[in-house]
């Protein structure tokens, strides 16, 4: 069961990084970096709350971050 979700992240992650190459790469993952610390904490408490937490960190350790994160969750879901 685990292994199902582990490799949608991974999928996903690949598609999502593979799609930040071209030109305007860079100004789109600031506007989503922005739109995230800048998030109504009315609307969107938990996105304005870990907002910091949610843009840290190099995408290396946001990878790892992301697996571990997975990982432990699978770990932790009763079947």
């Amino acid at each position: 069961m685990g292994v199902d979700t582990l490799l949608q992240v991974a999928t996903a992650t690949a598609a999502e990084h593979s799609a930040r190459t071209g030109a305007d790469a860079e100004a789109e993952h600031g506007a989503m970096v922005r739109a995230l610390r800048e998030a109504d904490p009315e609307r969107y408490p938990r996105v304005a709350a870990t907002a910091e937490e949610l843009v840290s960190g190099s995408p290396a350790q946001r990878l790892a971050w992301t697996f571990r994160m997975v990982v432990n969750g699978v770990a932790a879901t009763a079947r």
